[in-house]
């Protein structure tokens, strides 16, 4: 038994491989059930475990692959960074910041200039004032309404008066 690197050639139809020993450039089979297993694939090196091929004409294929070693089967994995995204909350406060947008605005501008739903943005923004985070005015075009015509959101309430 010994333990080289093995670089696939060809890959058949049915996960079937064939490749060359990197050392001496002798065939190796690689049956198909150790190809799906530990998902080997054409064009690729592989440290495998191989014995000499006793088949019928192990001539042309003179090492059969056993198994794969075990830096093969545990990968190293680099470790990627994380993107942070910040709050809703969070970009909403940021947004009006900005000179531009200092002033009063209503649910749906928001959650179109955040690219959310208008549904996410007013639970945001409730939450955001039942903390004391945001300020809420109820603007009714006309008296005798049940509803307010408009509702618009600053984070104080300084913004509504002129």
């Amino acid at each position: 038994m010994e333990t080289v690197d093995v670089f696939v050639e060809t890959q058949l139809d049915t996960k079937t491989s064939f490749g060359v020993r990197v050392d001496n450039g002798e065939s190796v089979f690689i049956n198909a059930r150790l190809s799906k297993k530990h998902n080997i694939v054409e064009d690729e090196t592989y440290t495998l475990v191989l014995l000499p091929n006793a088949g019928s004409d192990n001539s042309n294929t003179p090492w059969k692959a056993m198994g794969v070693s075990m830096t093969n089967i545990a990968p190293d994995l680099k470790e990627t960074p994380r993107v942070v995204v910040a709050k809703l909350e969070d970009r909403i406060m940021d947004m009006f910041k900005i000179e531009a947008n200092q002033f009063a605005h209503t649910a749906a501008d928001l959650a179109e200039e955040m690219g959310v739903g208008d549904t996410e943005m007013q639970l945001v923004l409730s939450r955001m004032h039942n903390a004391g985070e945001m300020a809420k005015a109820q603007v009714y075009a006309r008296g005798k309404q049940d509803k307010a015509s408009t509702v618009l959101w600053a984070p104080d309430m300084a913004w509504f008066s002129l």
